[in-house]
């Protein structure tokens, strides 16, 4: 996995408000209070007003237009902020703040006729810009993923190994895997190869390889036990979406399948048992990746 920070994990800065319109109208009718009791010290002649009387009134036609105008002025706020905060920007407010290294999305494939261009996500081009900082540095490992990742911006994921992997001195090892796993088409390795062997990325003294990570292909089939009453379809529905969902979470090259994590996942809402007919275990190996094929749920009622 080549995520340089996990930007899922960074809090959202306490400069981003938290908006509430109750808040903002709750707000402008005890600030309407005020002012109105000010004003009838003036103006006598002024009726009073009551929180009952405040509600079926005017004013809080008002105030709700108000409340809503400032609701929208906030979250403008928000927007301009997330825009320039790289774990919250997206789009073309992600490709504006990504030039400041000379950075620009990517076409993953180009249009043809009336078929739009396929762009880089805003994911990868996130994480090109994350590794960015360090791709000066000839032979660093965020160097060398910059290069690969700008080369090929569609590759699923992208590995550098080095002597601390694999205890070969003056070797580096550029394991590359297509989306979801798939195999590197020769003309993408490459590309990849190309990029990281540039003079201005590898070393003199570094032999650079790049090669196909292996598919470590493997398969699901699980019997889950469902309380009588629920539709069995639905729920087995539902429990293949949560193991779907914890596979691909595992899809990464040197990704690692550990013993009961599929089943674990499958259980949820009426699932009351599990029983894993072809259990799987699979080891973290820096050369290949695991992936998921075929999923295979049999619901059966408690009766």
């Amino acid at each position: 996995m080549t995520t340089v920070i996990d930007l899922t994990r960074v809090a959202a800065p306490t400069a981003i408000d938290a908006l509430s319109y109750e808040e903002l109208l709750s707000a402008f009718k005890v600030r309407f209070q005020a002012f109105w009791e000010e004003a009838r010290l003036a103006d006598a002649s002024l009726p009073a007003y009551d929180e009952s009387m405040l509600e079926t009134s005017p004013p809080i036609i008002v105030g709700q237009a108000w409340s809503y105008l400032r609701l929208l002025d906030r979250q403008r706020v928000n927007d301009a902020l997330k825009a320039l905060l790289a774990p919250l920007s997206t789009g073309s407010n992600l490709d504006n703040l990504v030039s400041r290294q000379g950075i620009q999305r990517l076409v993953i494939t180009a249009a043809s006729g009336d078929t739009p261009a396929v762009m880089e996500s805003d994911a990868r081009l996130l994480e090109r810009y994350l590794l960015s900082f360090n791709r000066a540095a000839a032979g660093s490992r965020d160097g060398y993923l910059f290069a690969a990742f700008t080369a090929w911006p569609g590759a699923g994921d992208i590995e550098v190994v080095g002597r601390r992997i694999h205890g070969r001195r003056g070797d580096v090892d550029i394991v590359v895997a297509g989306p979801a796993g798939d195999a590197a088409s020769l003309e993408n390795l490459a590309l990849v190869r190309a990029a990281v062997t540039a003079d201005d990325v590898q070393p003199e003294t570094t032999s650079v390889s790049v090669l196909s990570a292996t598919r470590v292909t493997y398969t699901v089939d699980l019997v889950i036990e469902v309380l009588k009453g629920p539709d069995p379809e639905i729920v087995k529905t539902e429990a293949v979406a949560r193991i779907r969902a914890a596979a691909d979470e595992r899809t990464f090259i040197g990704g690692e399948v550990p013993a009961a994590l599929l089943s674990g996942a499958a259980y949820g809402t009426s699932v009351m048992k599990v029983r894993d007919n072809a259990p799987v275990v699979i080891v973290a190996d820096p050369y290949s990746i695991p992936v998921l094929t075929t999923i295979t749920v049999t619901a059966e009622v408690r009766t």
